[in-house]
């Protein structure tokens, strides 16, 4: 098992709960990154480490509904705080002009972010160092549900420099919730499909690491 610091456990334990960053959050020392912090709206429930749903044949479409339209609404709320809190520092022709491509650095740095912090928990998934780890097929089903992640990843990341873009963000939010509320809520039903999808002692395994590494970063 590869060993990390402290304290970037403390930071990776953000994203086991919340698989994706819901609120804008920009890392320290990007442009914006202070704006950003200010603006950053927390879930009201931290998402459990499992899967969500009871089984495979049951998903619980209610359940990460919730969780993804909160996500949306949080994800949104935190762009209106960003883009009105740095329009008091720019100036007017890169308020007007485009937020988006202004801060495209900063959001792409963001999901270069959490892909590494993703990395950590991919690297705890594949480990063969803990009683029962994945099969070869498990890890082909791992690697499905990489891919999509990223995919997925990258369409919230694209929509969220096209909201800060938006020469009307108010009278297009809906459209941009609707948006949001279904990219999250792919990314909560591939997870699950993918949990669901291993052997009760593999699954069972992995929970398991996550929650001492969980316990053992606090």
């Amino acid at each position: 098992m590869v060993n990390f610091p402290k304290s970037t456990f403390s930071f990776f334990l953000f994203f086991i709960g919340s698989v994706s960053a819901h609120s804008l959050w920009i890392p320290e020392g990007y442009l914006g990154w202070e704006k950003a912090k200010d603006c950053y709206l927390p879930l009201k429930k931290e998402i459990q480490q499992g899967a969500i749903s009871p089984n495979l044949l049951n998903l619980d479409r209610a359940k990460m509904g919730e969780y993804a339209k909160e996500s949306a609404e949080l994800r949104i709320s935190s762009l209106n705080c960003f883009r009105e809190n740095v329009a008091k520092d720019l100036p007017e022709d890169a308020v007007s002009e485009d937020l988006g491509e202004y801060f495209k650095a900063s959001i792409l740095a963001e999901k270069e972010k959490e892909d590494m912090y993703f990395s950590y928990e991919w690297r705890i998934l594949l480990s063969d160092n803990r009683p029962y780890p994945l099969t070869p097929g498990e890890v082909n089903l791992a690697k499905q549900w990489f891919e999509s992640r990223l995919e997925i990843k990258t369409e919230i990341t694209n929509l969220t420099m096209e909201f800060l873009s938006e020469k009307d963000p108010k009278g297009k939010e809906s459209r941009y919730l609707d948006l949001f509320t279904g990219y999250y809520g792919s990314l909560l039903r591939e997870r699950d499909k993918f949990l669901l999808s291993l052997s009760v002692e593999s699954y069972q395994s992995y929970t398991e690491a996550l929650k001492h590494r969980k316990e053992k970063a606090e």
